[in-house]
């Protein structure tokens, strides 16, 4: 399994405007596809999510979560059919959500090399204007991420 796949872009998903509801969603999506424990992931996204947001700005957030047992990374994107009030720091309710999974044992810190890398891809504003425009399409956002951001 490589860390970024196609199978692991969903586009549209119905989640009310809660963001206890999309991390929830989020983590059964990603449970189901993946052979993860869907609870597990649950708490460790709201866990993170208690810490500070994980809401970006721009309306993108960048949940993540770190789970046991796991052996490589996951990064996955989520779009809403509308959006989710996140308390994101600017305060503009999330459309966009780029999912990070992570193993939990990580001596070599790969979840803040990922991390870093879409931290500074959303500075940039093309990149996300390139986003949204095409949020409804799960091939056009792989091609995207993919050519934008070194997976190791």
């Amino acid at each position: 399994m490589k860390t970024f796949e196609v199978d692991n872009i969903y586009t549209d998903i119905v989640v009310g405007d809660d963001k206890s509801t999309a991390l929830a969603t989020l983590a059964q999506l990603f449970a189901d596809k993946n052979g993860l424990d869907q609870a597990a992931l649950t708490a460790g996204f709201n866990a993170r999510e208690a810490e500070s947001t994980t809401g970006f700005g721009n309306g993108l957030a960048i949940p993540h979560a770190k789970v046991a047992g796991l052996t490589q990374p996951i990064v996955g994107i989520v779009t809403f059919n509308t959006e989710v009030n996140w308390q994101a720091l600017d305060e503009t309710p999330v459309a966009i959500a780029i999912v990070l999974i992570m193993p939990l044992d990580d001596p070599n810190k790969t979840h803040l090399r990922v991390l870093s890398k879409f931290a500074r891809k959303l500075m940039d504003d093309a990149f996300i204007h390139n986003l949204k425009q095409n949020q409804h399409d799960a091939m056009a956002l792989y091609t995207l991420v993919n050519d934008a951001i070194e997976f190791d």
